[in-house]
């Protein structure tokens, strides 16, 4: 991992307190040029929160820990805030000290193991897990009433593959709690994790029992209106979809909770994704039809939420709410949500009679919301262009966010990115807002200078999305020679939604029916090499992490074992869809590789993949390929953090190319294209 490391002895000095000392952190901006004193500094940072200047906020929350050292309320708001932007390893670090100085701090406890999770997962560094094992039992001897602390301590152990080692930990509070019924909630999840992972109907079966015990609790307190919060927070829970599915009765027992007096945080997780589901259910359900008002009140409830990162969700679900309300004010055809937050569109903004003014306001509303959350930020700005609302206001915030991307300030990107990943995605972002400032100029008339940032996006990062732009405006500059270049280009690099404007540009500039087929025969051949010298120039080098996992027929397979071949290996979970998407292709692969002694593909499913779902999904696609059972946190030593990811291994056992997701097109053509590099290496 290639991250920055702030290398300050207070961070030194906690890094080492934690055990995590040489665990890479993100950088944040220094606060500590601010000589004014912390309670001041304290006052104004709170009020940047009220105001949504929430960057600004951590800044100085930061100064205030380093000139009040001792004041937990401090370090609590500074821990709240690097939690939202993601940088769960310094919010871990902020933890540690309220900790220290206010060990009982229940809500503290939750949010120490809450981001020492997300850390883990971000940097894919297991000593985050580990670590969560670690302070696991002091952290439910102080904070037994905070669920979320057993979730994702069972999350961790499960990636680790140590979820027996999380029982051992659990069996010794339930000795000294039997009674706690969020203790025996986690109990009961622990017990489902455990059979899903044994082969059979085992996870169904224990998720019966459970039922049973449920039901029987259910009908012991039914009509019982003093019944404590932590009884009815376990039939919420357990009712719940995750473990038995049975929404009616989930709901029925959530009103309960939400009602008890002593619900305290109880209710807020199960509500939160109660809404959630709702809410999805509400905007794109088959009852959704031209419905507002229903997704309105559940954002209305959502926002009510106490949790930064929740909020700021239902920020984004907001603006999702409103822009479908613009779209229903339009008078005839309306385009659909894709073309207004498209990343690349064909049309003249607005494409149609411009909004309403109230409506136009509304959105502008939310959108300002969102971006000042963070909250889907190039999207929702692309939106207002297409509706030509405001472009003096768009072109002022994305102005604003190239300087706060070029000096790596966060919430913007990705936070599971690093290194050299990291470092692309900072620049595709530059582009993305310099593209938006030229979308903006060209509202405003500013048609020489749009036409500058244009050309100089194209040529720094040559992609479909900025070549298309580029023709784009060239065609509208009456330049449709130039454009019809730049459409060939983008159509060269994928972009094939630009072939219209192609054919509109050829027949502009007078040229025969076939032009744009020509240069793009031309053209394509040169554009598809540039991309294979990118893609095979992109390599990692790493020595892979050794394995020594059984198949689903029970073969052990080890890294070393496979020393001079070249090893294809899939990462993969029985509830992504792309990876099921990918296998008929997969397979196809296998039969062209079949007689190749030097090429081995293999697929490994993550720990979140139960046996028995594994073992239908292979039934049911007849597949014969090798599937490892990762079940000792292989996905944490290869760096997962998404699926499908395949990586590409050299014949010493070097990672040389990772792919994330999956493509069809060009998907068999580009396997080849790596192991042969990797032949010819």
């Amino acid at each position: 991992m290639t991250l920055s490391v702030r290398l300050s002895m207070t961070l030194s000095r906690t890094l080492s307190r934690a055990g995590l000392a040489g665990l890479a952190v993100l950088p944040v901006l220094a606060g500590c040029g601010d000589a004014r004193p912390a309670a001041e500094l304290m006052a104004d940072a709170a009020a940047d929160v009220e105001a949504v200047r929430l960057e600004q906020a951590m800044v100085r929350y930061d100064s205030a820990r380093t000139k009040a050292p001792d004041d937990a309320e401090a370090h609590r708001q500074y821990a709240k805030l690097a939690s939202y932007f993601s940088l769960h390893a310094e919010a871990a670090q902020a933890w540690e000290r309220v900790l220290e100085l206010e060990p009982g701090d229940s809500a503290a406890w939750e949010g120490y193991v809450h981001d020492l999770r997300w850390a883990g997962i971000f940097e894919t560094d297991r000593r985050y897990a580990e670590k969560i094992l670690q302070v696991l039992p002091e952290a439910l001897r102080n904070a037994p009433n905070r669920p979320i602390i057993y979730d994702e301590a069972q999350e961790a152990a499960a990636d680790l593959g140590q979820l027996d080692a999380y029982g051992a930990i659990v069996a010794e509070v339930e000795a000294m709690r039997p009674d706690d019924q969020i203790l025996l909630h986690a109990v009961g999840a622990l017990r489902v994790a455990l059979a899903d992972q044994e082969e059979g109907d085992r996870g169904q079966a224990v998720r019966d029992s459970i039922g049973v015990v449920l039901d029987a609790l259910a009908a012991e307190i039914e009509g019982d209106p003093d019944v404590a919060a932590p009884v009815l927070f376990r039939l919420a829970a357990g009712y719940d979809f995750g473990m038995l599915r049975r929404e009616d009765d989930a709901d029925r027992w959530l009103e309960r909770l939400e009602a008890a007096p002593d619900r305290g945080d109880l209710a807020d997780d199960p509500r939160y994704w109660d809404l959630v589901f709702d809410f999805q259910e509400a905007l794109y359900g088959d009852s959704a039809e031209d419905a507002t008002a229903e997704p309105s009140r559940l954002v209305a409830e959502g926002l009510k939420s106490r949790d930064l990162g929740r909020r700021g969700a239902w920020v984004s679900r907001n603006h999702t709410v409103v822009t479908r309300q613009a779209l229903a004010s339009i008078t005839g055809d309306a385009p659909g949500s894709r073309a207004v937050w498209g990343a690349a569109t064909v049309a003249a903004e607005p494409p149609h009679a411009p909004l309403e003014p109230e409506a136009a306001g509304l959105l502008f509303d939310a959108s300002m919301d969102a971006v000042r959350w963070r909250e889907s930020v190039f999207s929702t700005l692309r939106g207002l262009l297409y509706f030509g609302i405001e472009p003096q206001a768009v072109l002022k915030e994305t102005i604003a966010i190239e300087k706060k991307l070029r000096a790596h300030s966060p919430g913007y990107l990705y936070p599971g990115l690093q290194g050299d990943e990291r470092e692309k995605a900072r620049q595709d972002a530059i582009a993305g807002a310099l593209i938006l400032q030229a979308r903006a100029l060209t509202q405003l008339g500013e048609i020489e200078a749009a036409g500058e940032l244009f050309a100089q996006v194209a040529n720094e990062s040559r992609d479909a999305a900025t070549l298309g732009e580029y023709g784009r405006h060239l065609l509208r500059t009456d330049r449709p020679a130039e454009a019809l270049d730049a459409f060939v280009e983008a159509i060269a690099f994928g972009g094939s939604r630009f072939r219209a404007l192609a054919d509109e540009a050829a027949a502009a500039a007078d040229f025969s029916p076939g032009t744009v087929d020509e240069r793009l025969a031309v053209r394509q051949p040169i554009v598809e090499a540039e991309l294979e010298r990118r893609e095979l120039g992109e390599r990692i080098g790493r020595e892979a992490p050794e394995f020594a996992i059984a198949d689903q027929n029970g073969f052990e397979w080890r890294l070393s074992d496979l020393e001079g071949k070249i090893v294809v290996l899939k990462f993969w979970a029985t509830w992504c869809g792309p990876c099921i998407e990918e296998f008929p292709h997969f397979v196809e692969l296998l039969k062209t590789y079949e007689d190749a002694e030097d090429v081995v593909f293999l697929t490994v499913a993550t720990a979140g993949s139960p046996r028995e779902e594994v073992a239908a999904q292979i039934e049911e696609g007849g597949f014969t390929f090798p599937v490892l059972f990762d079940e000792q946190g292989l996905a944490l030593d290869y760096e997962i953090l998404g699926y499908p990811t395949t990586f590409y291994l050299d014949r010493a056992g070097f990672i040389q190319f990772k792919r994330g997701g999956f493509v069809e097109s060009g998907y068999e053509e580009g396997v080849a294209r790596r192991i042969d590099a990797l032949r010819g290496q």
